[in-house]
């Protein structure tokens, strides 16, 4: 049976994913943006139609089977009743089949091992795909073959810029603005042009698209009267976060990547929009490093920059060095390449934990971290200065310190991380704080690698171990305060 459905009945984004559906040489569609922009939804709609028009079947998949009636199911059987299909749908737990023989099938992925029989599939959609790990998505890949035309679908909220999508999937590939030629029978079928695009990958079988609330019919209106809705609460509240919330309306509202804000931050003061920039390096003057020398998820070399006549103190670069440069040595050539391509000829001062200064029990000559990484620059003929303490600053008050020139710009001083820094702009959002104020230790464990490490906090203990001994005066006046305080309160 053919249907024909209403043009208007779709947001713009439906008809580029029918497009795309088209196009046999794209092999994956990735779908992202902030809340309401009716992803799942036009997702939903066009595998419906693709499923009613062309027979072609496809596998939905949760990350966890137990969300599935709740979320994706239920939408494919609001949007069957919309189109009006579900005259011929067959609805059964997790499954919905059509009088033509083509089906829905919806599975949960608890274990990426239970991604098995992808025959006759032509679709597979992971819905909220950040929820889902690269062994999940890697089997699917192998697994969806044997019919021309296969392309896996995915959608999600970029609420974490560090997400592995993000790391080892998108920002491998150089993307390009396309403008697709796209077939449908209605002019609405444009994104929003200043805050989404489409991007094609230079081999040309990835589509990279994102969208906006501003994208969504049903939350703006509808260009054309008597179709869409406009929902003036829903727009109120973005228009509140945009003053009031910025971050967040830069997240849910413009679908950027960042991170939400839960009130446990360990640094609680740091403000992306305020203290990240522009931060280009000083022509001249030193360069200081602060290490940490946790192996797992990288080597950490934070660097850093000060001006001591106005007060800043500046990120300029990061080197999260992972394999196979996360040793002392190999991270220490990292660098030493990077001072050598800017051209820089000064005194570089060396900050960082100082038990990373424990002779290694493993090494035949007892060398610890820092032996190996000053070795290396040592070698390289750099001018080196060991500053790192004898023992590291307490965690709390040290935090609040920092957290207090953030806020407060304490006795004049500034911090300014660069915004290309952004894994350490993400450590600094994303590390958490426990009772009793010190960095939240939480592990995760890598299966795939057989390796368990903390995912959160280097960089921010880099930073610590930094600043509190290049402004050594002023944190040991801050703790005279806090301790006088403490006494006159008791």
């Amino acid at each position: 049976m053919q249907y024909e459905f209403h043009p208007y009945l779709f947001n713009p984004l439906y008809w580029v994913i029918r497009w795309a559906m088209a196009q046999d040489d794209i092999r994956f569609i990735y779908v992202y943006g902030g809340s309401s922009a009716a992803k799942t939804y036009s997702i939903t709609q066009a595998l419906t139609v693709e499923a009613v028009q062309n027979n072609a079947s496809s596998m939905i998949l949760r990350k966890f089977g137990v969300d599935i009636e709740d979320s994706v199911y239920k939408d494919f059987k609001e949007v069957g009743e919309k189109l009006k299909v579900d005259e011929v749908q067959a609805p059964i737990k997790r499954l919905i089949r059509y009088s033509n023989g083509a089906e829905h099938r919806f599975r949960g992925l608890d274990n990426s091992e239970k991604l098995k029989g992808l025959k006759g599939y032509k679709y597979l959609y992971y819905n909220e795909f950040s929820l889902f790990d690269n062994a999940d998505f890697g089997q699917g890949k192998k697994r969806l073959r044997g019919m021309p035309g296969q392309k896996i679908i995915c959608d999600w909220n970029p609420i974490i810029a560090t997400h592995w999508i993000k790391s080892e999937v998108l920002d491998l590939e150089q993307w390009h603005d396309i403008h697709p030629d796209v077939q449908a029978p209605t002019k609405y079928c444009r994104l929003d042009p200043d805050y989404s695009f489409i991007r094609i990958n230079e081999t040309g079988n990835a589509l990279l698209i994102k969208v906006t609330y501003r994208d969504n019919f049903w939350i703006v209106g509808h260009p054309k009267k008597g179709f869409g809705y406009l929902d003036k609460h829903v727009i109120a509240d973005f228009e509140y976060d945009k003053i009031h919330k910025p971050n967040d309306y830069r997240i849910y509202g413009l679908g950027e990547w960042g991170l939400v804000r839960t009130g446990s931050e360990f640094w609680k003061c740091f403000d992306e929009s305020k203290h990240v920039k522009v931060v280009p390096p000083y022509r001249a003057g030193p360069i200081h490093i602060t290490l940490d020398n946790n192996v797992h998820p990288y080597v950490t070399i934070s660097v850093w920059q000060v001006d001591t006549k106005r007060r800043k103190i500046r990120q300029i670069m990061e080197f999260p060095c992972k394999y196979p440069n996360n040793t002392a040595a190999k991270a220490a050539k990292v660098f030493s390449e990077w001072l050598r391509k800017i051209g820089f000829i000064d005194k570089i001062f060396i900050y960082g934990d100082p038990s990373a200064k424990a002779k290694s029990t493993v090494d035949d000559e007892g060398r610890s971290f820092f032996d190996k990484f000053f070795g290396v620059l040592h070698q390289q003929r750099w001018v080196i200065i060991d500053r790192v303490q004898k023992s590291a600053p307490q965690v709390s008050i040290s935090a609040d310190f920092i957290n207090e020139i953030y806020e407060s710009n304490l006795d004049g001083w500034s911090i300014e991380i660069s915004q290309t820094c952004r894994t350490s702009i993400d450590d600094y959002c994303m590390t958490k704080e426990d009772m009793n104020g010190h960095v939240l230790k939480k592990r995760v464990e890598d299966k795939e690698k057989g390796i368990s490490y903390e995912p959160h906090g280097h960089f921010s203990d880099a930073k610590r171990y930094f600043i509190i001994t290049i402004l050594k005066r002023e944190y040991l006046i801050y703790k005279n305060k806090r301790k006088r305080r403490r006494s006159t309160a008791a």
